[in-house]
């Protein structure tokens, strides 16, 4: 008999032949060693060199066995010397996607075995999926007759094959590889492979799978569509994708999908994003008609928000009754509360990443909605056919009616006025499959009047205008520029005080990003930089009888900037790891006056004793921070992984305001001679389960943060137009510190979710001074500490058309800080209040049920 067939006889029996093999190479190996030879690093010999050689050289220098068959180890070898790393790593490198592995019964003795199931398991994908009749295509790449890889990379883009929407969060599974992969924000997916014949499944919520037969001899791409399918009503209830996301490497991330968000219940009708964030573990508010959110014991000026790239500042309607964002209009949204990419800079807390829609390239869609106070439209199709799209939207409000039947004690509501509108486009161009280019922008408008009160104004300017190239399946480029402006106006047209003040922020930004994918391994690098013009405000008396005295605050500038690299690669088997690195700059620039105040004594208007001058585009100040980032990700077999992440993050900008919830008229204060930036450092370590085939999700996670240089205000601050507000605030440090639970039912005419937060956010300002010094230098609660947190969401589905759905919230109190006596003065009623944040309110909760009713689920209609 040949020698290969004893090679195919042993490697059809190697499973039944390990526990002898095990035992005779115990008996073989007769001496050992302090330290593995595993665990020494190579010495550079090894360049250009076979495994199988490099093993045979091993046994001849070390007394050491090696058992291998050499067939198996044909074409892999080590192509460049890697002295600073070990064999073991080495060989993990090597063997990684494979079908070999290796293992050490003693520290003089290693065996490599294959594994004789991967060719089984693609023939019984395939028989699986044609049981169930799924669709399945075959693909080539590559010729095998000229091939000489080993290891192939395939990138690829998954679509909607009506919309040609991505589909952001699709999975992409191999039949050979244990944990697959997940499209990002584009619907790109990344998968190392090995030479050779797989089964590719996509699948995606409410989308049917599809499987692709295919045989790849070389790096390639493909663009594959996916259809809707005819039954939906799998996902309703908005859930934490950190939970069901075991196999992506970052910790403490959500995507929302919008679909399921328009099924929740929504207040008047009015699908919110910012509330459906709001129910998210770890993130809570400061009370009902709060604008923002807070996460994880952070203000809200400490969420970085991006719309299709452009940061915004104000995130609400009515003062927080509803969200700036249209539902209609917006694509996805990734919220991220750990696991911050390097990519995102200048806030400490957490990112709110929204992309808008793109216009269908094919045919025009229409779709729209009349709600009880607003009404919107949304219209997208293609000016040029596979070339440009389109799509517009736009939501307006007539809700005057609502706010003129409220009955009030304290003030006649029946002329006053309530109206928002916002509108976005997006004009989308390509060159080529490889070539786009995307115009989009974004408006948003409020005004709110109370019969005989001051009327508030504001508003948001955004356009953006990105270019995507990809040079090759390795190489892509992304360059955008965008200028954004938010501003807001309160007058008052009262004879003798009427008053009109004026605020506003101009910011135009760049940004360029480049992303590059080898082995398995995938870079990325950019460069960012917005400049700053503030403008604190400018009161002006509304007429010749008014009394107000004019006040112009001058303007300040400010540059941020930040270089920025990252790469996500897998280090050992099971074992993955996102690495980034981001340095950020700040400089505040001239013309400006600063003011310098007498040492020795608290920092107040009576203590100043000179000014500083500086020149049209002279430097104030300047910071240069670094920013790592890291996260890790160890798979415990299919269902489970544990995950850590460790950021630093620092901002630059802060939010000046002596109220608990966020109101338009607050100012936005940029670091400079006096103000030094926030800098938090948080740690994060999660586990995440999967229980009986994914119909029960679960995760728990830790965190704690702590931060540097956070701004709060002395008890009486002035805040608007303070010429010299340095006076009145002060910088000290906080610390947040919690844990995380949820278990989710994503299976089953009863779906849902309940979780658990315990959380505390407390902080520490001490000065010099006892005017300097809050609480005389104790730890306090925050605004928004707030312990205990529950969250319930669920959905029964009555029939597949018709559901129930519910959301409940409890929350403990927030601090707050009340009067406790009062005495009279010269005819004036003075209070005295008690230490900062010293009581609570009552502990709140809510609510929320809905009935859907949803229309037919053909796939070809005209109108639903």
């Amino acid at each position: 008999m040949e020698i290969t067939s004893y090679f195919l006889i042993f490697e059809q029996n190697l499973h039944h032949l390990r526990p002898l093999l095990i035992a005779l190479v115990l008996l073989v190996s007769l001496r050992s060693y302090s330290q593995s030879i595993l665990d020494t690093q190579l010495d550079g010999s090894e360049r250009g060199k076979s495994l199988a050689q490099v093993l045979r050289n091993l046994e001849s220098k070390k007394p050491i066995k090696i058992f291998f068959v050499d067939e198996w180890l044909n074409g892999l070898a080590f192509k460049d010397s890697a002295q600073s790393i070990t064999y073991r790593e080495a060989f993990y490198n090597l063997l990684l996607q494979t079908d070999l592995s290796f293992f050490e019964p003693n520290q003089n003795t290693i065996v490599f075995v294959k594994d004789p199931t991967s060719a089984l398991r693609h023939v019984d994908f395939l028989t699986n999926a044609r049981t169930k009749q799924e669709k399945i295509q075959q693909i080539v790449i590559g010729d095998p007759s000229r091939s000489t890889a080993k290891r192939v990379v395939l990138t690829g883009k998954i679509s909607d094959a009506k919309s040609k929407e991505p589909l952001i969060g699709a999975t992409v599974q191999a039949s050979d590889v244990q944990q697959g992969t997940v499209t990002n924000a584009d619907g790109v997916f990344s998968l190392t492979l090995t030479a050779g014949s797989h089964v590719i499944k996509c699948s995606y919520v409410n989308f049917e799978e599809m499987y692709f037969d295919i045989a790849i001899y070389a790096d390639g791409s493909v663009n594959w569509t996916l259809e809707e399918s005819p039954t939906y009503l799998n996902e309703v209830v908005i859930q934490d994708r950190a939970a069901r996301e075991i196999t992506t490497s970052r910790i403490g991330i959500t995507q929302l999908n919008m679909t399921e968000m328009k099924r929740a219940p929504a207040l008047l009708g009015e699908v919110d994003l910012i509330k459906s964030i709001q129910v998210l573990p770890g993130v809570t508010t400061a009370g009902e008609a709060a604008s923002g959110f807070n996460v994880r014991g952070g203000g809200v000026d400490q969420n970085l928000i991006l719309y299709d790239g452009m940061p915004v500042f104000n995130s609400s309607h009515v003062f927080g009754f509803f969200s700036a964002f249209n539902s209609e209009a917006i694509r996805d949204v990734t919220f991220y509360r750990g696991g911050i990419p390097a990519e995102f800079g200048g806030r400490i807390s957490s990112v709110l990443d929204i992309r808008s829609k793109e216009g269908s390239y094919n045919t025009w869609n229409a779709s729209g909605g009349i709600g009880i106070i607003s009404s919107n439209i949304l219209v997208n199709g293609p000016l040029v056919k596979d070339k440009t799209s389109i799509s517009v939207s736009l939501r307006s409000t007539y809700s005057d009616w609502l706010i003129n039947t409220v009955q009030s004690n304290y003030v006649d509501l029946s002329k006053s006025s309530v109206t928002f509108y916002d509108g976005s486009f997006k004009l989308s161009h390509k060159f080529n499959d490889k070539s786009k280019v995307t115009l989009s922008g974004y408006t948003s408008h409020d005004k709110f009047k109370l019969t005989g009160d001051s009327t508030f104004q504001w508003d948001t300017r955004m356009a953006a205008l990105r270019w995507d190239h990809e040079f090759s399946s390795r190489l892509s480029l992304v360059v955008a520029g965008g200028l954004g402006h938010y501003s807001y106006d309160v007058s008052d047209q009262n004879t003798d005080r009427g008053f009109n003040l004026v605020y506003g922020i101009l910011y135009p930004s760049f940004k360029t990003e480049a992303f590059y994918k080898i082995a398995n391994h995938k870079f990325s690098t950019g460069v960012q930089s917005t400049y700053y013009t503030f403008s604190p405000g400018t009161l002006n008396p509304s007429s010749d009888a008014s009394n107000v005295k004019f006040i112009e605050m001058p303007d300040q500038y400010s540059l941020e900037s930040g270089v920025y690299a990252s790469d996500q690669f897998q280090l050992f088997k099971n074992f993955h790891v996102d690495i980034g690195f981001r340095y950020s700059f700040f400089q505040s620039y001239g013309p400006a006056d600063v003011t310098l105040y007498r040492e020795g004594v608290p920092r107040e208007t009576l203590s100043a004793i000179d000014t500083l001058s500086f020149a049209q585009g002279e430097v104030i100040k300047s910071y240069k921070n670094p920013e790592p980032r890291l996260s890790l990700r160890y798979e415990i077999g299919a269902n489970s992984s544990i995950k850590f992440g460790y950021n630093r993050m620092v901002q630059y900008m802060h939010l000046v305001t002596n109220t608990t919830a966020v109101t338009p008229v607050d100012v936005w204060q940029p670091s400079g001679y006096y103000f030094k930036p926030q800098t938090a450092d948080q740690l994060s370590l999660g586990y995440f389960r999967n229980f009986k085939d994914k119909v029960y999700e679960s995760f728990v996670e830790v965190y704690y943060k702590e931060i540097d240089n956070v701004l709060d205000f002395k008890d009486g601050a002035q805040l608007i137009l303070n010429q010299n507000i340095e006076t009145d605030l002060l910088q000290g440090k906080a610390r947040a510190y919690g844990v995380e639970f949820q278990v989710a039912k994503t299976k089953g005419r009863l779906e849902g979710s309940v979780g658990y937060a315990f959380s505390r956010s407390l902080r520490t300002v001490v000065g010099d001074f006892e005017e300097e010094s809050i609480n005389n230098g104790r730890e306090y609660s925050s605004n928004f500490d707030q312990p205990h947190v529950v969250n319930l969401n669920w959905k029964y589905n009555i029939t597949k058309r018709y559901f129930f759905t519910g959301v409940f919230t409890y929350r403990t109190g927030r601090p707050i800080t009340i009067p406790i006596t009062a005495f009279s003065v010269e005819n004036y009623t003075v209070s005295s209040f008690s230490d900062r944040n010293q009581y609570r309110v009552p502990d709140y909760h809510r609510l929320d049920l809905g009935l859907v009713i949803e229309g037919n689920h053909k796939r070809k209609k005209f109108w639903d």
